[in-house]
């Protein structure tokens, strides 16, 4: 049974691999846009959450990955005071919307 659920992870395991990976193609295409190039300053995980920040065009930015809820939510502080919710993104409704893109291609 140990086995059956190693192999049942291993998908999964790779899907946040993706997120990650696409997070990050991501941030690097909005730094372009300024010039500026994005670089993750700082990863930390707790439980079902792994926290990233980044430097923005202007402003810092607070990523926090929600295993659990399997959504990405989006922070951006402004003014080193405020800390606004930017977006929240379905991880699997991110994941559904790139396979339909791909076909389409």
């Amino acid at each position: 049974m140990a086995r059956n659920q190693a192999s049942s992870m291993a998908p999964s395991a790779a899907l946040w691999a993706s997120a990650f990976v696409i997070l990050a193609m991501i941030l690097v295409a909005a730094g372009r846009g300024g010039g500026n190039a994005a670089y993750a300053e700082m990863v930390a995980s707790v439980g079902d959450y792994t926290v990233m920040t980044t430097q923005g065009s202007s402003d810092e930015i607070i990523l926090v990955l929600d295993e659990r809820n399997e959504e990405l939510l989006v922070y951006k502080i402004q003014n080193q005071r405020e800390i606004m919710l930017f977006e929240t993104l379905s991880l699997s409704r991110t994941f559904l919307d790139a396979r339909r893109w791909a076909a389409r291609k």
